[in-house]
């Protein structure tokens, strides 16, 4: 599976709301009979393929997963208002209703792949593709459980109108996913002979991601995290993080060792490269001017910007910091990559100090004068947290870890570059939260530590080391904040903690600012908080099943 095509000239169109919803409607875009060519084994791996496809316009935008967290704030260019502070977040958001959407949608081309699955012909990876789309239908589950908590779990195919669809439990919801994913651990194999198919390592992942999960809930137990810690080792299967940090997110990279489960892309698979691919480098990071067209820097929309919160968070001894963000912008911002070779001889046009350097800007000029006489310096200060009254295009670094030199200009998503979602330096992440909630700091702080060592730069392996004393969940979150800046992660983690009222108001420059005017943002109808998201008001007009709104709505 090179590269997952769009849809391969079927298109399963979506259950308009479900878990409440109307009917899927079968739309066939080339006039072949989908019952005839989905029993081919060239028809039935295209659906297949459509199944994880659908992961892209879920990931299309960033909004559910990154805005309203202690991460980042509204740039210069706003942010979804009821998503990034909560206050106006009610049914009838449309980022809420898209999400959902896409989400059931991806499900039913699951249940489609599923019920061909035993009428397409017999071929020897049959079982494997199974159980393939049983993981994805399960992870497609996980995002709406962690979402919106209990909502309907439909499995069959529908092509046929439905009109009531009964709310199941969040409880009933997990026990779904863990089934769902445990059969497909059995199914996929060990190794994937091709890269970015599912296989037992991507599937122990996330079970033990979905079990760490899980332990939080009001039904959770004990047992939960021990699977967690378990099944992360097991992912986890003693490979130590020996590439670079840097290395990791360079352009070009993106099928390392270290990347467990993406969404891919390349020019061959997007109908138009203006607007077809991935759209991760457009949030992260300043407006850079009017030019980008012709002078070949990338567009940002300014509207995702790091809080201090997260510039705070490196010390002078981790290497994700230049690694995360762009420090030294040439004449060309993509000069740092299409001339690597040449960085010592090349002008460094804006230069962001950070807050250990900010005593030697001078030396730093003085270093190399010729190169650094006109350098524009942008010292570490407050005015990174960028806002919309920010005048400067270029008053906070650019994340740099999802960039790509080959893109066109755009601001509708002209990115070939994949979206990391499973990366092994998490998966130690996960297994480090799992023995903490265990009651095993030692072994937490291990596998910590490992993440960290990685990160250190030569010689300061010893410093960055912590031991069991340091660890706490807010020191994990800190670390999975150093580590992840960027991506799709953050709200799953302030959500699963049951701390994103708490660090939101600590951290959020915009969220705070409703608690210093005496209004909470989070609190809804009937004192409830707005911790989960409103399930869609479609969703609920369109299905006859009585059904209750989540709380606070």
């Amino acid at each position: 599976m090179k590269k997952y095509n769009s849809l391969l000239g079927f298109l399963m169109v979506l259950l308009v709301a479900t878990g409440c919803s109307d009917f899927l409607e079968e739309e066939n875009l080339s006039n072949a009979n989908s019952e005839e060519y989905f029993t081919t084994e060239s028809g039935y791996e295209s659906l297949v393929n459509a199944c994880y496809s659908r992961l892209r316009p879920i990931y299309k935008e960033p909004w559910l997963f990154t805005a309203g967290t202690d991460m980042y704030v509204e740039g210069r260019n706003t942010q979804p208002v009821g998503i990034s502070e909560y206050r106006d977040l009610a049914p009838t958001t449309s980022e809420v209703e898209s999400f959902y959407r896409n989400v059931y949608a991806a499900i039913q081309t699951c249940n489609e792949a599923l019920y061909f699955n035993d009428k397409t012909e017999a071929t020897a990876n049959l079982n494997v593709l199974k159980g393939e789309v049983q993981f994805l239908r399960g992870y497609y589950y996980f995002l709406l459980v962690q979402q919106f908590g209990g909502v309907s779990i439909v499995t069959d195919r529908i092509n046929a109108p439905v009109s009531q669809f009964e709310r199941n439990s969040a409880e009933e919801v997990y026990d779904f996913i863990i089934a769902e994913m445990n059969e497909a651990l059995d199914l996929v194999p060990e190794n994937s002979s091709e890269f970015g198919r599912v296989n037992k390592r991507v599937v122990r992942h996330y079970l033990a991601k979905v079990y760490l999960t899980r332990g939080y809930e009001e039904f959770g137990t004990a047992a939960d995290f021990e699977q967690a810690a378990a099944l992360a080792d097991e992912a986890i299967a003693g490979q130590s993080l020996t590439t670079s940090f840097e290395e990791v997110f360079t352009p070009g990279s993106e099928k390392n060792s270290e990347v467990l489960f993406s969404i891919q892309y390349d020019a061959v698979s997007m109908p138009n490269l203006s607007n077809s691919g991935s759209n991760q480098n457009y949030f992260f990071g300043p407006y850079m001017g009017g030019q980008g067209a012709a002078e070949g820097y990338p567009y940002r929309s300014y509207s995702l910007v790091p809080t201090m919160y997260v510039f705070d968070l490196f010390t002078e001894n981790d290497t994700r910091f230049e690694g995360t963000f762009m420090i030294n912008y040439y004449d060309r911002y993509y000069d740092y990559y299409d001339r690597a070779d040449e960085r010592e001889d090349l002008n460094i046009q804006y230069y962001y100090a950070p807050k250990w350097s900010l005593a030697d800007t001078t030396a730093w000029r003085a270093a190399d004068p010729a190169h650094r006489a006109e350098t524009t310096i942008v010292p570490y200060s407050p005015e990174w947290e960028a806002s919309t009254s920010t005048v400067l295009d270029n008053a906070t670094p650019a994340v740099k870890k999802f960039d790509d030199p080959t893109a066109v200009f755009s601001n509708g998503g002209s990115s070939t570059r994949d979206v990391f979602l499973a990366r092994l330096a998490e998966t130690y992440l996960i297994a480090a939260e799992a023995y903490y909630q265990m009651g095993d700091a030692g072994t937490a702080a291990e596998r910590i530590n490992e993440v960290r060592r990685r990160a250190a730069k030569p010689g300061t392996e010893s410093e960055m080391m912590i031991t069991a004393a340091d660890v706490t969940i807010d020191f994990i979150l800190d670390e999975r904040a150093r580590e992840l800046v960027g991506e799709y992660h953050r709200w799953f983690d302030l959500k699963r903690t049951g701390t994103l009222m708490e660090r939101t108001r600590e951290y959020n420059r915009d969220i705070k600012e409703w608690y210093s005017l005496g209004v909470d943002p989070f609190l809804g109808v009937d004192g409830n908080y707005k911790i989960l998201r409103p399930i869609p008001q479609d969703a609920l007009d369109l299905n006859d099943a009585d059904i209750a709104q989540n709380p606070g709505y």
